[in-house]
């Protein structure tokens, strides 16, 4: 088999990012064939990575310095899995985005393809400081995004997506610093294994530091206020994006910081409570919501907080449970979030109330309820075994309290699903529109994902079978 360099995942967006300008000034009607082409390409890379990766990690050395000095892309398994579902997910997006009429469409789709470079960087990158520098890539690109409708809810959303931002990015440096003024080296393997000549007391500050930097990213509380204004004033594409593509480069982000770099097993039960707080704030605040995309941004939040839950409760099930949680979520709120961009434009309004009856159109119906039912954790469905494997690793570790939470904000979420769906399944509502290719094509892909993965998840087993490699510190 030809050795595809993971490099490529990088450099294919980047390139073709500052190439748009170019291609925008002979014709802007090409623009989006381009951009969806050089994803799908992505996405392509992106698999043949991955299968390599399932049979050894591979360490892509850049600039011809071997490392601890030289910069490396270090890909196992488990990075190579979320590279390729944040690249097929930027990739079904793209045909969601070819809708995309707003002006400026160069800068949109450029910045579209600097945000999955920016993601891809960061699951790819065994270089602590170049992740702190793709961090920046994505989201300088998401504070571009978040603005773009050029509305007072797009203009607020990024302003919170910036403070909060900034404040996470100097987290990251402080966390960075400290480890570079001990080690003299910012190689993430290197780190771990010379972890014992680090003062205790500064190696618990710079763990802290980078946690809480990459917890804005990963929408984790209490750095996620700027969730719920920066989803619902975007486009709605660029909210699909931020679900499926950032939050997971981010939430890997800090896995690796708990795992691969530091090893705090002694310090789990820290982010089990993180995990639960966000959980928590997510899930009760999105059942106070009559907005359907603030709705879903702070579902966001809830579900992000039960990836966290499995990463903190630390075992190979629990951990299991969280990647496939990862996995789900990126599916069925990208599916969400496309299917409320239609409703939005359907019925001229983002009240829940005034949605009576939207879903009995089969083309948005069905994929809606296999999305909502997916995030619910139900089977057979892929949210399913996220839940459940979470769920039975904090039992096996007698987090009995914990799983009763975990229990109840799911209850909550179902509450709030339900009353949502009594609203777009009652009959005698207005007459929609039937939604155009560029939706309902998105909305199936990820529909039929959802559904074979449900129905047959032995494939992604296969691939969490190397949590343990990546538990005790490996790739």
């Amino acid at each position: 088999m030809i050795a595809v360099h993971p490099v490529l995942l990088i450099a294919i967006p980047l390139f073709f990012a500052f190439l748009l300008p170019l291609i925008g000034l002979f014709s802007k009607k090409v623009l989006k064939y381009v951009v969806t082409g050089t994803i799908a390409l992505n996405t392509i890379i992106a698999l043949l990575v991955f299968r390599e990766a399932l049979n050894s990690p591979i360490f892509d050395i850049l600039g011809g310095f071997k490392p601890p000095l030289g910069i490396v892309l270090m890909v196992g398994p488990l990075g190579g899995f979320i590279a390729l579902i944040i690249n097929m997910a930027g990739l079904i997006i793209s045909i969601y985005g070819m809708e995309m009429k707003k002006e400026p469409l160069v800068k949109y789709y450029m910045l579209s393809l600097l945000l999955l470079m920016g993601a891809n960087g960061m699951v790819l990158t065994g270089d602590l400081f170049n992740l702190f520098v793709f961090l920046e890539v994505t989201s300088i690109a998401s504070y571009g995004l978040a603005a773009y409708n050029k509305d007072l809810k797009g203009f607020e959303g990024a302003l919170k997506y910036v403070i909060l931002g900034s404040i996470g990015s100097t987290f990251v440096l402080i966390g960075i610093a400290l480890i570079y003024s001990q080690l003299r080296t910012l190689n993430m393997l290197d780190i771990a294994t010379r972890l014992n000549e680090m003062d205790p007391y500064v190696k618990i500050v710079a763990f802290t530091s980078l946690f809480l930097g990459f917890g804005v990213e990963a929408e984790m509380f209490p750095l996620n206020t700027w969730v719920p204004e920066t989803y619902d004033g975007a486009p709605h594409s660029v909210s699909a994006m931020f679900a499926s593509m950032s939050a997971k480069a981010g939430i890997f982000a800090l896995a690796r910081v708990i795992f691969t770099i530091f090893a705090f097993t002694n310090y789990l039960w820290f982010v089990v409570i993180m995990g639960v707080l966000t959980v928590f704030f997510g899930e009760i605040i999105a059942y106070a919501q009559r907005d359907i995309k603030r709705m879903l941004a702070y579902s966001s939040i809830g579900q992000m907080g039960m990836i966290l839950m499995g990463l903190g409760i630390g075992t190979t099930m629990a951990v299991e449970g969280a990647f496939f949680q990862m996995f789900s979520h990126a599916m069925a709120k990208a599916l969400l979030f496309i299917a409320a961009g239609y409703m939005i434009y359907a019925t001229q309004t983002e009240k829940m109330s005034e949605m009576k009856g939207i879903g009995r159109n089969p083309l948005i119906g069905i994929p809606l309820l296999i999305g909502i039912l997916s995030i619910l954790g139900m089977p057979p469905f892929i949210g399913f075994y996220g839940k459940f494997y979470i769920l039975m690793g904090g039992f096996s570790e007698g987090y009995y309290a914990i799983i009763a939470l975990f229990l109840a904000a799911s209850l909550v979420e179902v509450a709030y699903y339900a009353r949502f769906i009594k609203i777009a399944f009652e009959g005698g509502g207005k007459r929609y529109p039937s939604p155009k290719a560029t939706v309902y094509i998105p909305l199936l892909l990820f529909a039929v994902i959802i559904v074979i993965f449900g129905v047959y998840p032995k494939p992604i087993f296969e691939i969490l079978s190397h949590v343990t490699t990546f538990l005790t510190g490996g790739v």
